[in-house]
């Protein structure tokens, strides 16, 4: 920290009048002058306000994206003086779980123009005033503030060589302001920028939303067209308000990046975007990275591959395949890598065929992640019908015939090798829920990487997939490891339905966090009536054709889909709006804040938590969407007639200021447990960072402490 700040202390004190640079609890803090002296006859001098955040904490942008708050100065100036809003250098993208704000890890200058008045008498003028900002690190969101002044005499207005560097630096770090063709347009939820740019602009490119609310920040895909650039961003809150839109573009040119500043005006419908060359049809992820940090990715996605197979999803199919593969143990061992390196193919084709058509549908504005095919519930059911058949076969209910279920048979048994392929493409599609350590990082990393790389990455996470049976496959060693065929078998193939079933269990449970119970129920009935049919046709196999049997399984279960419900997600939590004086989080019904409510309730022995939050805190919108919005926490609380208590402190409150004093924190989140009998001084402090079971086990905790 002290290497990063040394710039700004040595510009410090060549400004013989500026104060000391502050120290505060999380940063440190300067004003500066980029003159030696104020000019008599009026003009405009400029004043740098240096910020420098400790390590691992980091300050925000103009618009701090999801959470967090600008900096600000209150200026404290002479009649007749004006000062102009702050001026920032581009910031950088900073996620945090399911959030993205913009902001600064290292120091950063920023500008502000003080337009001065003429006939200024011979004297020493003190500029001051009071700075304001937010820092954050991984757990815990500060307001902090200062006090700052500096004192320049009056004179010609002269540069001071002393801070011509560092305001230099600082100039050449803000965008370029340009007046290039610029406009977007709002349909179906999106907002769509398009930007005219010099022939040599190329991806990847970045777009830096000004006005709040504007748009989701989350997402962001990035194209080429003919003239310029197409960025597209899901709609935000507040965008029917503009009629322009204020941003920052970096994007790259001659191999280094290069940032503007425009406004882009609004149209009805942009001009429809073709690709300014061959291949750049499909936009591309922003971010790049080294090829250190590629080989670490590659590596790890291996790593999580592997590890997938030990999954409850992926275990009983690679099992499978390895029953499969001693039931071959005489057949030699060219046969046995035949099968592995089909089993091998499946995998990987199918993990970059859905890699591809994720990507695609990111990059068309898409919110989509790993795993999407599973965000539709209609996905789900038909899983879970795979699920439930595969069991129903391995448990011996049916067996598989030759002609219409020759397609079944590929999947999960058969001695050809077209059979592996199909078994390695359906452990793909059941391993997609799953995430194994170094999965979820690889994953993140290739998402925002160039296509080649991204499918790179994919690779091999699907060879990982697929290791241990190619092991097993090519070395004989492995091979022998392999009990020898027996009766034994015919019971493991049995037990292997069991983890089948228990994946359609999951996969109908799935259904209902989406849709609700009554969709979940529908599920359920539709693998009822599904086992019905599979066990008619298994009977029909073993006592000769029973074709009523068929026709009624099949029109029962036709009937029970489509008699059913629409299976769309509900709702969320989150967009239940809230009620009377009291705000809705999941379940909780939670009360503004005042010592004399928290009061009350302790002393009227009801059992009371109190959550310390803030827009700007990232932390806080974390825990409260993963933890206290669950129907885990909120079925608790009400069960429990737990009191919920909401401390706001988006904005200044000494109350809920000399609250978190009295806990030791110097900023939100805070989590306060009263127990049923306790007193104001009895409080159980929850963790910073929360899941449901670490929120209802403290509570656990708390209540059996105090009985």
């Amino acid at each position: 920290m002290r290497r990063r700040f040394c710039a700004i202390l040595a510009v410090s004190l060549a400004a013989s009048m500026a104060a000391a640079p502050q120290t505060t609890s999380y940063s440190e803090i300067d004003l500066v002058a980029e003159q030696a002296t104020i000019p008599a006859d009026g003009g405009r001098i400029t004043l740098g306000l240096a910020l420098a955040p400790k390590p691992g904490w980091h300050a925000y942008w103009l618009n701090p994206g999801d959470a967090g708050k600008a900096p600000e100065v209150d200026w404290q100036l002479p009649d007749g003086w004006q000062a102009s809003a702050l001026q920032f250098p581009p910031p950088h993208a900073i996620p945090f779980h399911d959030f993205m704000t913009y902001g600064y890890h290292d120091s950063v200058m920023l500008l502000a123009d003080i337009d001065v008045p003429a006939g200024l008498p011979d004297a020493t003028v003190s500029l001051s005033g009071r700075a304001s900002w937010v820092v954050c690190d991984d757990e815990l969101c500060v307001p902090e503030e200062a006090a700052i002044s500096l004192e320049l005499p009056v004179g010609d207005g002269s540069a001071n060589p002393d801070t011509a560097d560092a305001f230099a630096a600082a100039r050449a770090a803000l965008p370029a302001s340009v007046d290039w063709p610029a406009h977007f347009a709002v349909a179906d939820s999106r907002v769509s920028f398009d930007v005219e740019t010099p022939v040599d602009a190329a991806l990847p490119a970045e777009l830096y939303v000004a006005n709040r609310r504007t748009v989701r920040y989350d997402e962001q895909s990035a194209a080429r067209t003919p003239t310029g650039f197409r960025f597209d961003m899901a709609a935000g809150a507040r965008v029917a308000e503009q009629d322009g839109i204020d941003a920052v573009v970096r994007y790259s040119a001659g191999g280094e990046s290069r940032t503007v500043g425009l406004t882009f005006a609004q149209v009805d419908v942009l001009p429809e975007a073709t690709s300014r060359a061959p291949g750049a049809a499909i936009p591309v992820a922003t971010a790049e990275a080294g090829f250190a940090e590629v080989v670490i990715a590659i590596v790890f996605g291996l790593l999580g591959g592997m590890l997938l197979n030990l999954m409850p999803c992926v275990f009983p199919i690679l099992s499978l395949k390895a029953l499969g593969l001693a039931e071959m143990s005489e057949a030699g061992a060219s046969e046995s890598r035949r099968h592995g390196l089909f089993y091998t193919a499946g995998v990987l084709a199918t993990f970059l065929g859905l890699a591809v058509l994720l990507i695609v549908l990111r990059h068309a504005g898409a919110a989509v992640g790993w795993g999407f095919q599973l965000q539709s519930p209609w996905v789900n059911l038909v899983l879970a019908l795979v699920m439930v058949g595969v069991g129903l076969n391995l448990a011996g209910v049916f067996e598989i015939g030759t002609r219409a279920m020759g397609v079944g048979q590929n999947l999960t048994s058969g001695t050809d090798a077209k059979s592996s392929f199909w078994t390695g493409a359906l452990a793909v599609v059941v391993a997609t829920p799953c995430t194994a350590p170094f999965m979820a990082g690889a994953l993140g990393f290739a998402l925002v990487q160039p296509i080649p790389v991204a499918l790179a990455v994919f690779a091999a996470l699907g060879l990982g997939l697929a290791l241990p049976y190619l092991a097993l496959s090519f070395v004989p060693a492995l091979a022998k490891a392999l009990p020898r065929p027996g009766a034994w078998m015919s019971t493991f193939r049995h037990v292997l339905a069991f983890p089948m079933f228990g994946t359609a269990l999951w996969l109908t449970w799935v259904i209902g966090q989406q849709s609700g119970a009554t969709a979940m129920a529908v599920a359920l009935l539709a693998a009822l009536v599904a086992s019905f049919a599979l066990w008619a046709y298994g009977h029909s196999q073993r006592g000769g054709k029973v074709i009523a049997w068929r026709v009624t399984a099949a029109a029962a279960l036709m009937a029970c889909v489509a008699a059913s419900q629409p299976l769309w997600p509900r709702d969320s939590v989150e967009t239940q709006a809230a009620a009377g004086n009291t705000e809705r989080l999941g379940l909780l019904e939670a009360e503004p804040f005042t010592p004399d409510v928290v009061a009350a309730h302790v002393a009227s022995r009801a059992p009371t938590f109190v959550y310390f939050t803030a827009d700007w805190c990232i932390s806080c919108k974390v825990n409260e969407r993963v933890a206290l919005a669950t129907d885990t926490v909120g079925n608790a609380f009400r069960d429990r007639g737990i009191k919920v208590v909401k401390a706001d402190w988006t904005t200044e409150d000494p109350t809920i200021t000399e609250w978190l004093t009295k806990y030791d924190r110097a900023g939100v989140p805070l989590y306060l447990y009263f127990p049923a009998g306790a007193t104001l001084d009895d409080a159980a402090v929850l963790p910073q960072v929360l899941l449901p079971d670490i929120v209802i086990d403290a509570i656990d905790a708390a209540d059996a402490e105090l009985s």
